[in-house]
């Protein structure tokens, strides 16, 4: 039993993290809100979104290509990778912008509900 968390501490903990979730999660919901209530074009957003990713990606593969591990087998494969990765990126894409249209409409607290079911 030595060097074991006690039962008490891991659900303090636990709770912690949650709270802190929950935090971190309004705030994103009330920040994201306050920029569609100012620049109400998220088409237009989803693509600098989309574009500054895979730019940053990129840039973050040319200096240091060792966090990329999987990309050496990847890279052999390249049809394979387009045939099932471009479709989650379009479908990722359509994610963003269907939620980010939502802010023009909906209240932030229906926003926070629906988030956390």
């Amino acid at each position: 039993m030595a060097g074991e968390t006690p039962l008490a501490l891991n659900m303090l903990l636990g709770c912690i993290v949650l709270f802190m979730y929950i935090i971190v999660s309004a705030g994103l919901i009330n920040f994201n809100n306050f920029l569609l209530q100012r620049f109400p074009h998220p088409w237009e957003l989803t693509a600098l979104h989309m574009t500054f990713c895979s730019l940053m990606s990129l840039v973050l593969y040319g200096i240091a290509p060792g966090l990329f591990p999987a990309m050496e087998r990847v890279e052999r494969q390249k049809g394979h990778l387009l045939k099932f990765v471009l479709p989650l990126g379009a479908f990722f894409a359509a994610s963003i912008y269907m939620s980010n249209k939502a802010y023009l409409y909906c209240s932030v607290a229906f926003l926070q509900f629906m988030k956390e079911s």
